[in-house]
Protein backbone atom coordinates (compact mmCIF):
# COMPACT_ATOMS: atom_id res chain seq x y z
CA UNK A 1 0.00 0.00 0.00
CA UNK A 2 2.74 2.09 0.69
CA UNK A 3 4.54 1.89 -2.24
CA UNK A 4 1.60 2.24 -4.31
CA UNK A 5 0.50 5.78 -2.38
CA UNK A 6 4.05 6.83 -3.19
CA UNK A 7 4.36 5.93 -7.13
CA UNK A 8 0.58 8.04 -7.57
CA UNK A 9 2.14 11.46 -7.93
CA UNK A 10 4.78 10.20 -10.14
CA UNK A 11 2.26 8.17 -12.35
CA UNK A 12 -0.32 11.21 -12.50
CA UNK A 13 2.26 13.59 -13.05
CA UNK A 14 3.82 11.76 -16.00
CA UNK A 15 -0.07 11.50 -17.06
CA UNK A 16 -0.32 15.95 -17.06
CA UNK A 17 3.48 15.75 -18.72
CA UNK A 18 1.81 13.21 -21.93
CA UNK A 19 -1.05 15.42 -21.79
CA UNK A 20 1.04 19.15 -22.29
CA UNK A 21 2.61 17.22 -25.02
CA UNK A 22 -0.61 16.07 -26.35
CA UNK A 23 -2.09 19.18 -26.82
CA UNK A 24 1.24 21.24 -27.44
CA UNK A 25 0.34 23.83 -29.84
CA UNK A 26 -3.38 25.29 -30.84
CA UNK A 27 -3.44 22.56 -33.48
CA UNK A 28 -3.59 19.32 -30.95
CA UNK A 29 -6.28 20.87 -29.10
CA UNK A 30 -9.76 19.58 -29.55
CA UNK A 31 -9.03 16.39 -31.42
CA UNK A 32 -10.21 13.22 -30.61
CA UNK A 33 -9.31 9.59 -31.76
CA UNK A 34 -10.50 7.43 -34.04
CA UNK A 35 -13.46 5.62 -32.17
CA UNK A 36 -14.78 8.79 -31.01
CA UNK A 37 -14.76 10.74 -34.20
CA UNK A 38 -17.10 7.67 -35.48
CA UNK A 39 -19.62 7.90 -32.53
CA UNK A 40 -19.52 11.78 -32.67
CA UNK A 41 -20.26 11.48 -36.80
CA UNK A 42 -23.34 8.55 -35.79
CA UNK A 43 -21.59 6.70 -38.19
CA UNK A 44 -22.63 2.80 -38.30
CA UNK A 45 -21.00 1.27 -41.57
CA UNK A 46 -17.51 0.73 -42.38
CA UNK A 47 -13.95 2.38 -40.70
CA UNK A 48 -12.45 1.73 -44.62
CA UNK A 49 -15.47 3.70 -45.60
CA UNK A 50 -15.22 6.41 -43.02
CA UNK A 51 -11.79 7.10 -43.60
CA UNK A 52 -12.63 7.99 -47.36
CA UNK A 53 -14.68 10.98 -45.96
CA UNK A 54 -11.31 12.58 -45.65
CA UNK A 55 -8.39 13.26 -48.00
CA UNK A 56 -4.89 11.45 -47.92
CA UNK A 57 -2.89 13.41 -45.20
CA UNK A 58 -5.16 15.72 -44.15
CA UNK A 59 -5.60 14.30 -40.35
CA UNK A 60 -3.09 14.98 -37.84
CA UNK A 61 -1.05 12.18 -36.16
CA UNK A 62 -0.60 12.39 -31.80
CA UNK A 63 2.38 11.68 -30.32
CA UNK A 64 5.44 10.16 -32.38
CA UNK A 65 2.27 9.39 -35.20
CA UNK A 66 1.00 6.10 -33.16
CA UNK A 67 -2.52 7.44 -33.40
CA UNK A 68 -4.93 9.42 -36.36
CA UNK A 69 -6.51 12.37 -34.32
CA UNK A 70 -9.51 14.10 -35.93
CA UNK A 71 -10.15 18.02 -35.47
CA UNK A 72 -13.42 19.44 -34.23
CA UNK A 73 -13.31 20.93 -38.11
CA UNK A 74 -12.53 17.26 -39.44
CA UNK A 75 -15.93 16.33 -37.45
CA UNK A 76 -17.36 19.07 -38.79
CA UNK A 77 -16.68 18.41 -42.49
CA UNK A 78 -17.54 14.80 -42.40
CA UNK A 79 -21.16 15.38 -40.74
CA UNK A 80 -21.85 17.96 -43.52
CA UNK A 81 -20.16 15.15 -45.87
CA UNK A 82 -22.79 12.01 -44.60
CA UNK A 83 -25.85 15.06 -45.35
CA UNK A 84 -24.53 15.21 -49.05
CA UNK A 85 -22.88 19.24 -48.14
CA UNK A 86 -20.04 19.33 -49.61
CA UNK A 87 -19.69 23.03 -49.34
CA UNK A 88 -19.91 24.74 -46.17
CA UNK A 89 -23.24 26.66 -46.51
CA UNK A 90 -23.46 30.45 -44.92
CA UNK A 91 -25.85 30.30 -41.46
CA UNK A 92 -28.18 32.79 -42.11
CA UNK A 93 -27.71 36.78 -40.32
CA UNK A 94 -29.41 35.81 -37.08
CA UNK A 95 -28.10 35.35 -33.78
CA UNK A 96 -27.78 31.08 -32.43
CA UNK A 97 -29.30 29.43 -29.54
CA UNK A 98 -27.38 30.79 -26.22
CA UNK A 99 -27.26 28.44 -23.68
CA UNK A 100 -26.52 30.51 -20.64
CA UNK A 101 -25.19 28.33 -17.46
CA UNK A 102 -26.46 29.90 -13.90
CA UNK A 103 -26.86 29.21 -10.15
CA UNK A 104 -27.10 31.86 -7.56
CA UNK A 105 -24.75 29.14 -5.45
CA UNK A 106 -21.17 28.66 -5.86
CA UNK A 107 -19.79 25.65 -5.60
CA UNK A 108 -21.98 23.36 -7.63
CA UNK A 109 -20.14 22.49 -10.76
CA UNK A 110 -21.49 25.77 -13.39
CA UNK A 111 -18.30 25.91 -15.09
CA UNK A 112 -17.40 22.16 -15.27
CA UNK A 113 -20.82 22.06 -17.31
CA UNK A 114 -20.05 24.87 -19.53
CA UNK A 115 -16.29 24.25 -20.17
CA UNK A 116 -17.25 20.54 -21.01
CA UNK A 117 -20.53 20.87 -22.77
CA UNK A 118 -18.71 23.65 -25.35
CA UNK A 119 -15.65 21.42 -25.58
CA UNK A 120 -17.95 18.32 -26.56
CA UNK A 121 -20.10 20.41 -29.17
CA UNK A 122 -17.23 21.67 -30.83
CA UNK A 123 -16.01 18.13 -31.09
CA UNK A 124 -19.33 16.92 -32.53
CA UNK A 125 -18.82 19.77 -35.25
CA UNK A 126 -20.37 22.65 -34.24
CA UNK A 127 -19.11 26.23 -33.87
CA UNK A 128 -19.02 27.27 -30.32
CA UNK A 129 -18.95 30.93 -28.69
CA UNK A 130 -17.45 30.51 -25.28
CA UNK A 131 -18.57 34.04 -23.08
CA UNK A 132 -17.02 33.79 -19.73
CA UNK A 133 -19.20 36.44 -17.42
CA UNK A 134 -18.22 35.61 -13.89
CA UNK A 135 -15.58 38.04 -12.32
CA UNK A 136 -13.52 34.62 -10.90
CA UNK A 137 -13.00 33.67 -14.17
CA UNK A 138 -12.85 30.05 -13.68
CA UNK A 139 -14.38 29.09 -17.45
CA UNK A 140 -11.62 31.47 -18.55
CA UNK A 141 -8.72 29.84 -16.02
CA UNK A 142 -9.86 25.96 -17.25
CA UNK A 143 -8.92 26.62 -20.77
CA UNK A 144 -5.46 27.37 -19.66
CA UNK A 145 -5.55 31.50 -19.89
CA UNK A 146 -3.89 33.17 -16.99
CA UNK A 147 -6.35 35.78 -16.35
CA UNK A 148 -3.88 37.52 -13.62
CA UNK A 149 -1.13 38.22 -16.15
CA UNK A 150 -2.70 38.49 -19.46
CA UNK A 151 -4.96 41.72 -20.66
CA UNK A 152 -8.49 40.56 -21.07
CA UNK A 153 -10.55 42.67 -22.75
CA UNK A 154 -14.29 41.18 -21.44
CA UNK A 155 -17.92 41.45 -22.01
CA UNK A 156 -18.04 43.91 -19.55
CA UNK A 157 -16.13 46.38 -21.67
CA UNK A 158 -16.94 45.05 -24.58
CA UNK A 159 -20.70 46.63 -23.10
CA UNK A 160 -19.58 49.49 -21.89
CA UNK A 161 -17.80 50.82 -25.14
CA UNK A 162 -20.98 49.72 -27.28
CA UNK A 163 -22.94 51.86 -24.96
CA UNK A 164 -20.95 54.60 -24.87
CA UNK A 165 -20.13 54.77 -28.52
CA UNK A 166 -23.91 54.51 -29.10
CA UNK A 167 -22.95 52.34 -32.66
CA UNK A 168 -21.79 48.41 -32.71
CA UNK A 169 -18.16 48.43 -32.30
CA UNK A 170 -16.01 47.42 -35.34
CA UNK A 171 -15.47 43.68 -35.65
CA UNK A 172 -11.87 44.59 -35.34
CA UNK A 173 -11.83 45.17 -31.62
CA UNK A 174 -14.42 42.48 -31.09
CA UNK A 175 -12.04 40.22 -32.53
CA UNK A 176 -9.55 41.00 -30.44
CA UNK A 177 -11.69 40.00 -27.57
CA UNK A 178 -12.41 36.53 -29.00
CA UNK A 179 -9.94 33.40 -28.06
CA UNK A 180 -9.42 30.88 -30.74
CA UNK A 181 -9.17 27.52 -28.06
CA UNK A 182 -9.37 25.02 -31.08
CA UNK A 183 -8.56 26.02 -34.61
CA UNK A 184 -10.76 26.72 -37.52
CA UNK A 185 -13.14 28.74 -35.08
CA UNK A 186 -14.72 25.48 -33.61
CA UNK A 187 -14.07 26.99 -30.21
CA UNK A 188 -13.95 30.81 -28.96
CA UNK A 189 -13.72 32.53 -25.56
CA UNK A 190 -14.21 35.46 -24.51
CA UNK A 191 -12.32 35.70 -21.41
CA UNK A 192 -13.16 37.50 -18.01
CA UNK A 193 -11.20 38.72 -15.58
CA UNK A 194 -11.80 40.28 -12.03
CA UNK A 195 -12.30 43.43 -13.05
CA UNK A 196 -16.19 42.43 -14.54
CA UNK A 197 -16.62 43.22 -11.01
CA UNK A 198 -17.29 46.74 -11.70
CA UNK A 199 -19.66 46.89 -14.41
CA UNK A 200 -22.63 46.31 -12.12
CA UNK A 201 -22.24 49.68 -10.70
CA UNK A 202 -21.57 51.50 -14.16
CA UNK A 203 -24.91 49.20 -15.41
CA UNK A 204 -27.32 50.91 -12.27
CA UNK A 205 -25.52 54.66 -12.96
CA UNK A 206 -25.85 54.88 -16.63
CA UNK A 207 -28.05 52.71 -18.38
CA UNK A 208 -31.34 52.25 -18.92
CA UNK A 209 -33.40 49.59 -20.23
CA UNK A 210 -30.39 47.85 -18.34
CA UNK A 211 -32.19 44.31 -18.74
CA UNK A 212 -32.16 44.60 -22.69
CA UNK A 213 -28.49 45.73 -22.95
CA UNK A 214 -26.65 42.57 -23.91
CA UNK A 215 -29.48 41.84 -26.05
CA UNK A 216 -29.16 44.88 -28.27
CA UNK A 217 -25.25 44.20 -28.20
CA UNK A 218 -25.38 40.98 -29.89
CA UNK A 219 -28.13 42.70 -31.98
CA UNK A 220 -25.96 45.22 -33.16
CA UNK A 221 -23.15 42.14 -34.37
CA UNK A 222 -25.65 39.27 -35.27
CA UNK A 223 -23.39 39.62 -39.12
CA UNK A 224 -20.03 38.05 -36.56
CA UNK A 225 -21.62 36.17 -33.99
CA UNK A 226 -24.29 34.71 -36.54
CA UNK A 227 -20.94 32.05 -37.92
CA UNK A 228 -21.33 30.31 -34.59
CA UNK A 229 -23.57 27.32 -34.06
CA UNK A 230 -24.29 27.83 -30.59
CA UNK A 231 -23.37 30.59 -27.96
CA UNK A 232 -22.48 29.58 -24.69
CA UNK A 233 -22.35 31.74 -21.17
CA UNK A 234 -20.85 30.52 -17.81
CA UNK A 235 -22.41 33.42 -15.47
CA UNK A 236 -21.64 34.45 -11.74
CA UNK A 237 -22.76 32.77 -8.75
CA UNK A 238 -24.72 35.60 -7.81
CA UNK A 239 -27.70 38.01 -9.03
CA UNK A 240 -26.41 40.90 -10.72
CA UNK A 241 -27.53 43.26 -12.94
CA UNK A 242 -25.76 41.85 -15.61
CA UNK A 243 -27.43 38.35 -15.05
CA UNK A 244 -30.66 40.04 -15.87
CA UNK A 245 -29.45 41.37 -18.84
CA UNK A 246 -27.65 38.15 -19.49
CA UNK A 247 -31.24 36.19 -18.48
CA UNK A 248 -33.03 38.69 -21.35
CA UNK A 249 -30.78 38.24 -23.72
CA UNK A 250 -31.07 33.91 -23.57
CA UNK A 251 -34.27 33.96 -22.15
CA UNK A 252 -33.62 29.86 -21.11
CA UNK A 253 -31.41 29.47 -17.81
CA UNK A 254 -29.59 26.37 -17.84
CA UNK A 255 -29.52 25.81 -14.11
CA UNK A 256 -26.73 23.49 -12.62
CA UNK A 257 -27.93 22.01 -8.92
CA UNK A 258 -25.44 20.37 -6.85
CA UNK A 259 -27.66 17.38 -4.92
CA UNK A 260 -27.68 18.44 -1.43
CA UNK A 261 -30.12 20.66 0.71
CA UNK A 262 -28.40 24.13 0.00
CA UNK A 263 -28.50 24.08 -4.21
CA UNK A 264 -31.47 22.40 -4.15
CA UNK A 265 -33.21 25.47 -1.84
CA UNK A 266 -30.79 28.23 -4.17
CA UNK A 267 -32.44 27.02 -7.34
CA UNK A 268 -35.55 28.73 -5.59
CA UNK A 269 -34.09 31.61 -6.21
CA UNK A 270 -32.87 30.75 -9.85
CA UNK A 271 -36.86 30.34 -10.03
CA UNK A 272 -37.65 33.69 -8.22
CA UNK A 273 -35.35 35.37 -10.57
CA UNK A 274 -37.08 33.51 -13.75
CA UNK A 275 -40.67 35.07 -12.36
CA UNK A 276 -39.43 38.46 -11.60
CA UNK A 277 -38.25 39.09 -15.79
CA UNK A 278 -41.12 37.25 -16.65
CA UNK A 279 -43.51 39.90 -14.68
CA UNK A 280 -41.53 42.61 -15.48
CA UNK A 281 -41.74 42.02 -19.42
CA UNK A 282 -44.75 39.68 -19.95
CA UNK A 283 -43.84 39.59 -23.84
CA UNK A 284 -41.01 37.38 -23.79
CA UNK A 285 -41.40 33.40 -22.91
CA UNK A 286 -38.54 32.38 -20.29
CA UNK A 287 -37.88 29.39 -18.97
CA UNK A 288 -34.99 26.93 -17.78
CA UNK A 289 -33.71 23.57 -17.94
CA UNK A 290 -31.97 21.79 -14.47
CA UNK A 291 -28.74 19.72 -14.87
CA UNK A 292 -28.58 17.75 -11.48
CA UNK A 293 -24.77 17.40 -10.63
CA UNK A 294 -22.33 15.54 -8.40
CA UNK A 295 -24.46 12.63 -8.12
CA UNK A 296 -23.52 9.68 -5.89
CA UNK A 297 -25.90 6.05 -5.78
CA UNK A 298 -25.27 5.27 -2.04
CA UNK A 299 -25.51 8.59 -0.59
CA UNK A 300 -28.85 8.97 0.79
CA UNK A 301 -28.61 13.21 0.59
CA UNK A 302 -28.15 12.70 -3.31
CA UNK A 303 -31.11 10.70 -4.12
CA UNK A 304 -33.19 12.87 -1.92
CA UNK A 305 -32.23 15.93 -3.64
CA UNK A 306 -32.86 14.26 -6.85
CA UNK A 307 -36.29 13.53 -5.94
CA UNK A 308 -37.04 16.82 -4.35
CA UNK A 309 -35.79 18.54 -7.84
CA UNK A 310 -37.88 16.07 -10.07
CA UNK A 311 -41.02 17.03 -7.63
CA UNK A 312 -40.44 20.60 -7.13
CA UNK A 313 -39.54 21.13 -10.82
CA UNK A 314 -41.88 18.24 -13.11
CA UNK A 315 -40.36 17.90 -16.96
CA UNK A 316 -37.21 20.43 -16.00
CA UNK A 317 -34.29 18.38 -14.63
CA UNK A 318 -32.57 16.46 -17.88
CA UNK A 319 -32.50 13.38 -17.60
CA UNK A 320 -28.57 13.29 -17.76
CA UNK A 321 -27.48 13.31 -14.31
CA UNK A 322 -23.73 14.16 -13.96
CA UNK A 323 -21.98 11.51 -11.43
CA UNK A 324 -19.71 13.20 -9.25
CA UNK A 325 -16.12 11.86 -10.19
CA UNK A 326 -12.49 13.06 -9.50
CA UNK A 327 -11.75 13.60 -13.08
CA UNK A 328 -13.42 16.51 -12.99
CA UNK A 329 -11.15 17.66 -9.88
CA UNK A 330 -8.39 17.02 -11.75
CA UNK A 331 -9.27 19.65 -15.00
CA UNK A 332 -7.18 22.78 -13.68
CA UNK A 333 -3.81 22.27 -12.70
CA UNK A 334 -2.40 24.21 -9.91
CA UNK A 335 0.97 23.84 -11.57
CA UNK A 336 1.21 24.60 -15.03
CA UNK A 337 -2.05 27.45 -16.52
CA UNK A 338 -1.02 25.32 -19.62
CA UNK A 339 -2.23 21.66 -18.41
CA UNK A 340 -5.61 22.66 -17.46
CA UNK A 341 -8.37 21.64 -19.76
CA UNK A 342 -11.97 20.24 -19.63
CA UNK A 343 -12.57 16.13 -19.01
CA UNK A 344 -13.36 15.86 -22.19
CA UNK A 345 -9.71 16.88 -23.37
CA UNK A 346 -7.95 15.33 -20.32
CA UNK A 347 -9.54 12.32 -20.07
CA UNK A 348 -12.04 11.68 -23.10
CA UNK A 349 -12.44 7.79 -21.88
CA UNK A 350 -13.67 8.60 -17.93
CA UNK A 351 -17.08 8.21 -17.23
CA UNK A 352 -17.67 11.85 -16.33
CA UNK A 353 -15.91 12.64 -20.32
CA UNK A 354 -19.09 10.31 -21.07
CA UNK A 355 -21.77 11.88 -19.32
CA UNK A 356 -20.73 15.37 -20.81
CA UNK A 357 -21.08 14.12 -24.03
CA UNK A 358 -24.47 12.66 -23.35
CA UNK A 359 -25.36 15.70 -21.49
CA UNK A 360 -24.21 18.01 -25.02
CA UNK A 361 -26.00 15.90 -27.21
CA UNK A 362 -29.18 16.41 -25.08
CA UNK A 363 -28.86 19.92 -25.11
CA UNK A 364 -28.44 19.91 -29.10
CA UNK A 365 -32.19 18.94 -29.02
CA UNK A 366 -33.50 21.05 -26.40
CA UNK A 367 -31.76 24.22 -27.65
CA UNK A 368 -32.60 23.54 -31.16
CA UNK A 369 -28.63 23.61 -32.62
CA UNK A 370 -28.47 23.18 -36.07
CA UNK A 371 -24.63 22.28 -37.62
CA UNK A 372 -24.09 25.53 -39.98
CA UNK A 373 -27.61 25.91 -40.21
CA UNK A 374 -28.83 22.35 -40.74
CA UNK A 375 -30.66 20.47 -38.81
CA UNK A 376 -28.82 16.73 -38.45
CA UNK A 377 -30.55 14.15 -37.05
CA UNK A 378 -29.21 13.11 -33.98
CA UNK A 379 -30.16 10.00 -32.49
CA UNK A 380 -29.80 8.78 -28.46
CA UNK A 381 -26.63 6.62 -27.72
CA UNK A 382 -27.72 3.42 -27.65
CA UNK A 383 -27.31 1.98 -23.88
CA UNK A 384 -28.06 -1.65 -24.56
CA UNK A 385 -30.79 -4.15 -25.61
CA UNK A 386 -33.90 -3.32 -23.14
CA UNK A 387 -34.47 -5.93 -20.58
CA UNK A 388 -37.19 -8.43 -20.92
CA UNK A 389 -39.67 -8.24 -18.18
Amino acid sequence: MKILIFLFPAIFSTKLIEFRNQIQGEEMRGTIRQKQAVDFCRWSGSLVTFKALFSPGELSVSGEGQHRVYRAADIRKARLALMDVHVEPRRANTLPPIIYVRMAKGGVGKTTVAGNVSACLAMQGYKVLMIDTDPQASLTSLFGIDWATEEILHIGKLLQAHYENKNPLDNETLEKAIRPIYPDGMLDLIASDITLTNLDSWLISAVRQREKLVQRFFDAHVNLLSRYDVIVIDGAPSTSQLSFSLMYAARNLLAVVGLDGQSVKAMEVMASNIQEMSEEFPEVEFDFRIIANNFVSNISTCTDSLEALRKAYPDKVDPNIIPRAASFMRQVSLEDDDMSAPVIEKEPNSVAARAMVDLSQSLIGAYGIQLAGLLPLVLPRSRGPKKKT
